[in-house]
């Protein structure tokens, strides 16, 4: 029993009293010395550290966060509406940010418990120490219980109207006019925008600066937003809606990958072929967006990068250390795929391909255009096409999910 499986000797782990006694300096010391607390001086700091360090002391994540009133559980939502609930395992983008989450949430000593979004009392029956909300909505329950009971809140994706949180996201705006440039670069004269409802910062965002580059261009803006679940069977339904009309459009860009998943199977029942009669594009890079024939293009958010900066900028503020920055843009990147493969148009002149294909990291833009974020469609002769909910045994709805 007290053997390794290679016969050697287990190691029995080191304890603080040990660190102690080789530092010749009390448990307590070594506590503040090592979690940067107490009125130390710094040779004796240093020295206690480079001590542990050489005995191989890891402390306690219980023992810690339960010396400092903590319990070491941090509580995590994706956001949710009043149309119903959704699996969050659906969907590639919330799986990759939740891994990311967990495995630095467990570097930094604490746990990662995921909470029912769909009840008023989420986290109510087991004490967190502070809560990340992934795509809040304005008047999300669960972002109300966490303020009113005062607990450290990051959110990824801003909270609408609500700009003094901190957050972590994606320059959504400067994102989807990257991909609009990219469409317009291969020959698409009237591009639609297939949106999920405009609840969400992302699909706020999405929309503003899909109307800002229409009117730029001098292009007729032709938006489509989903009323019911946000899959690909509202995609194929709205596209098809779409693709009847006298004046249909010639490309469509997807504010997520499942409605664009479903542009891609409705194009051939109107005898389409995509890329050469219709480009479509994406956004989240699902899994399905790499299997799909022909490939789609879409914008990669790096949610895996957002789930960790949430984590690391939540237990800044649950161990009153003053995160910085307090906002965070994680940068996107567009994936060309068969879905958009056509020749690059040629600016006139110049024997270059056009600025719209300059197809590299978007959101160093920063906050271009935030102040138009809560932008509704108003502009020129919007065209709005409701989707109706699709067949039964869809996924619930859930409004800015990816």
């Amino acid at each position: 029993m007290g053997r390794a499986g290679n016969g050697m000797k287990m190691r029995r782990a080191v304890g603080i009293r040990e660190v102690a006694a080789q530092a010749g300096v009390s448990t307590t010391t070594v506590s503040h010395a090592l979690n940067g607390k107490g009125r130390i001086a710094p040779k004796t700091r240093q020295r206690v550290r480079e001590i542990a360090d050489r005995l191989g002391y890891v402390p306690n994540a219980t023992a810690r966060n339960l010396a400092g009133g903590r319990t070491g559980l941090i509580g995590l939502a994706v956001a949710q509406t009043g149309e119903g609930n959704m699996a969050v395992s659906d969907y590639d983008y919330f799986a990759r940010l939740i891994s990311s989450a967990s495995v630095v949430a467990l570097d930094c000593g604490y746990a990662l418990m995921l909470a029912s979004p769909a009840r008023e009392d989420a986290w109510s029956t087991a004490a967190v120490d502070g809560a990340i909300v992934v795509d809040p909505v304005d008047g999300d329950p669960v972002v109300e219980r966490a303020l009113g009971a005062g607990w450290p809140l990051v959110t990824t994706g801003r909270i609408p109207g609500n700009d003094r949180e901190c957050w972590v996201d994606n320059d959504h705006f400067a994102g989807t006019r990257a991909m609009l440039d990219h469409l317009a670069a291969r020959g698409a004269e009237r591009i639609a925008l297939l949106a999920s409802p405009p609840t969400t910062s992302y699909a706020i965002d999405s929309l503003a600066a899909y109307e800002e580059w229409c009117a730029e261009h001098h292009q007729e803006t032709v938006v489509a937003v989903t009323r019911g679940d946000l899959t690909e069977g509202s995609g194929f339904e709205m596209t098809g809606r779409l693709l009847r009309r006298k004046r249909p459009p010639d490309a469509m860009h997807s504010t997520l990958d499942r409605l664009a998943l479903g542009a891609l199977l409705a194009a051939p029942t109107h005898g389409l072929s995509v890329p050469r009669d219709l480009l479509v594009s994406g956004c989240a890079d699902s899994a399905a967006s790499k299997w799909a024939r022909p490939g789609l293009t879409t914008l990669e958010l790096n949610p895996g990068q957002i789930g960790t900066a949430a984590v690391e900028m939540l237990t800044a503020l649950i161990e009153e250390r003053e995160p910085e920055p307090r906002r965070v843009h994680i940068p996107t990147t567009i994936l060309a795929r068969g879905s958009t493969k056509r020749r690059v148009r040629r600016s006139e002149g110049t024997g270059r391909a056009s600025e719209g294909d300059r197809e590299s990291r978007t959101s160093e833009a920063g906050e271009m255009g935030r102040t138009r974020q809560t932008s509704r469609a108003s502009r020129g002769s919007r065209e709005i096409e409701a989707g109706e909910a699709g067949a039964s045994g869809r996924a619930e709805a859930k409004a800015g999910s990816r």
